[in-house]
């Protein structure tokens, strides 16, 4: 089970910055099959070769000990869809038709890289100094963190990206500094580094190198919006927290780095540097492989690789996948992160069609906060919403119950930590209890597990909604309330019965912890008319989620709150929705026609947040359907 309660105050106060030159594989207009593709030509003027296609050559020919048959390299603006990988022959199912030698094509990871800075050979370093402490502190070889962070692992990486691409940066505008002269061999570490890596660092989405108008797509990771675009764009939206989430934590990184990026680029202007720390974490949040290639195993993080990383994303129909191989037993290679990546086919690929992986299931909240974009339904995919556990208000003396006299206070605020922290906690372990007690009796329906359901959804979790308060002047900030995750497979066709089953199991996954969410309001309502101070109790909660408590139809309960739950999500995303429209016309009205970029970036970034509401409501409104049945008619429940 995970308990994901974000606590989140803190908002990342973005300073005036030049626009960004980011996410090129990954526009949200970008996935289209089977169309006509051109291929880039390559100037005989050097300087005008698009970064991409040096990369692709350069790595080809370095890459002797891997192959690439049947496929190439196709260069597009953005808004056709970014560069990709094209079959240029038919390619038969099972084909690894690309093989990468990780020690030969110029990876970036942060072992590596960190333990071969060494202060007294390569000179001082404030950014890798920290990055560095940073890195041993949490996956060093003599700690015992068997629970490392990945969300450190993904700093410690993209802080190294962005000293590097500024120390380019500097190395390309011909600024020089003391802290390049130093070092064994004349020049700093990071400059070292930076060449050895520079076709890699120009092929990325960085500033600020990029910044120039002939190669400007639009920004639409989280990261580059203002603050009236994540509370107005996503309000109501699980895509507001975490954008909040992002933002946040990315600011504290951004504050304990601060000292040591003003003090190695000094040169620079400290809007240069903090694009350089956003792109780079746009680069490592949308491009670094991890968890799926084993790279995560023992606290080693995570890597980026170039050319597999320009694979384009499609979770409903990839024809590709991708694998981290090494040898059995290799223990030093998996400690190296060396061995091969192999992309092999999963199914017959037509000549002319684009290679597409899937980055892996995620709701279009989370694809939205790592990639920027939301991929476009075609015909169905797995995708989430959240449902309340509570109510926002809970009435202790509802009409069906009367009211003591000497009790003046009957409601629960519900969006106080406070007060829903306890509730929450108990609920988690009403289930956990449930789970046990099932497993023990062996009444779990394995055959009612959908064979293709992410695991994720199999699972309890638990997450906190941002919610604006009623009374802004009471609660001036936001609000959290505490949400289930909920999952189910959408169609494109409202009318397709196809997924029906998915839907039920939807419901019936989440019924544990509405029962025991019922259970608690239930013990709360009668100790208040009892004028009782005690604690609700727990095993009475573990009995409702299990469905051995025969005496009280907690399936009736549970339903009536998953269903007041959906009503209240789809208005709220509806109502939040509409003032969006209302919001974008009195911006562009005000921005005036000088500011049509500006304009056309804030377009852009509405679509988005459209995507990302809609993903969720298409949820919502047919998990409302399947509840409603099931609350009328009981023989569609598995337990019952």
């Amino acid at each position: 089970m995970r308990h994901l309660l974000i606590v989140l105050v803190a908002v990342v106060v973005v300073a005036t910055m030049c626009l960004v030159d980011a996410f090129v594989n990954c526009n949200p207009h970008q996935h289209h099959h089977n169309v006509l593709l051109h291929q880039s030509t390559t100037s005989a003027q050097e300087e005008v070769v698009h970064p991409h296609s040096k990369l692709w050559k350069t790595t080809l020919e370095s890459n002797n000990k891997g192959s690439v048959s049947g496929i190439d390299l196709v260069v597009r603006s953005p808004s056709d869809g970014g560069t990709g990988i094209l079959a240029v022959d038919d390619i038969p199912k099972d084909t690894a038709c690309m093989t990468l030698n990780l020690e030969q094509v110029g990876k970036i990871d942060a072992t590596s890289i960190l333990d071969s800075y060494n202060e007294d050979e390569k000179g001082k370093d404030e950014v890798f100094a920290i990055l560095k402490e940073m890195w041993n502190k949490e996956f060093g070889a003599n700690t015992e963190n068997t629970n490392s962070d990945e969300g450190k692992r993904l700093a410690v990486l993209a802080g190294i990206i962005a000293h590097l691409q500024l120390t380019r940066y500097k190395d390309m505008k011909d600024i020089t500094s003391e802290q390049q002269e130093e070092g064994s061999e004349g020049i700093s570490y990071a400059l070292e580094q930076s060449r050895r890596l520079e076709l890699f660092l120009d092929a990325m989405p960085l500033l600020p190198q990029h910044n120039n108008d002939d190669n400007h797509p639009f920004p639409t990771h989280y990261l580059y919006w203002n603050d009236d675009e994540i509370q107005t764009l996503l309000q109501g939206t699980m895509g507001q927290t975490k954008a909040r989430e992002v933002r946040a934590g990315i600011g504290l990184v951004i504050r304990e780095w601060s000292a040591a990026f003003l003090s190695e680029h000094s040169s620079l202007t400290q809007t240069d540097i903090l694009n350089a720390i956003f792109s780079a974490f746009t680069a490592v949040l949308s491009r670094s492989f991890g968890d799926a290639a084993g790279r995560d195993v023992d606290g080693k993080g995570r890597m980026l690789v170039p050319l597999v990383d320009m694979l384009n994303h499609d979770s409903e129909n990839p024809n590709v996948k991708w694998q981290w191989l090494v040898g059995k037993g290799d223990d030093e290679l998996i400690a190296e992160g060396n061995g091969e990546i192999v992309v092999t086919t999963l199914r017959d690929v037509k000549k002319g069609e684009e290679l597409f992986k899937c980055y892996g299931w995620r709701p279009a909240w989370d694809i939205a906060s790592s990639y920027g974009f939301v991929p476009r339904l075609k015909k169905a995919r797995w995708e989430c919403a959240v449902i309340p556990l509570f109510p926002s208000v809970l009435d202790l003396s509802p009409a069906s119950l009367p009211t003591p006299n000497n009790m003046e206070d009957d409601k629960v605020d519900l969006l106080l930590e406070t007060n829903y922290g306890p509730l929450v906690q108990a609920v988690i372990a009403a289930v956990n209890a449930a789970n046990e007690i099932k497993a023990r009796q062996q009444t779990i329906d394995d055959d009612n597990q959908s064979d293709d359901r992410p695991d994720q959804l199999n699972r309890l979790e638990v997450v906190s909604l941002f919610v604006q308060a009623s009374e802004p002047s009471e609660y001036p900030f936001p609000l959290r309330r505490p949400c289930v995750v909920v999952g189910t497979k959408i169609h494109v066709s409202s009318s397709d019965t196809s997924n029906d089953h998915h839907h039920h199991t939807a419901i019936e996954s989440i019924l544990p912890a509405y029962r025991a969410a019922a259970s608690a309001i239930s013990q709360l309502r009668n100790n208040h008319q009892k004028s009782d101070a005690s604690p609700i109790e727990a095993s009475q909660m573990a009995m409702a989620a299990a469905s051995l408590d025969k005496d009280v139809d907690w399936n009736t309960s549970a339903l009536e709150l998953i269903n007041e739950g959906i009503n209240d999500r789809i208005q709220s995303l509806v109502t939040h929705g509409k003032a969006v429209d209302t919001w974008l016309a009195k911006q562009n009205d005000a921005s005036g026609l000088n500011d049509q970029v500006a304009k056309e970036h804030r377009q852009l970034r509405a679509d988005m947040a459209k995507d990302v509401r809609y993903s969720e409501l298409m949820v919502l409104q047919t998990l409302q359907k399947t509840a409603t049945e099931m609350l009328s008619d009981s023989s569609l429940l598995v337990y019952h």
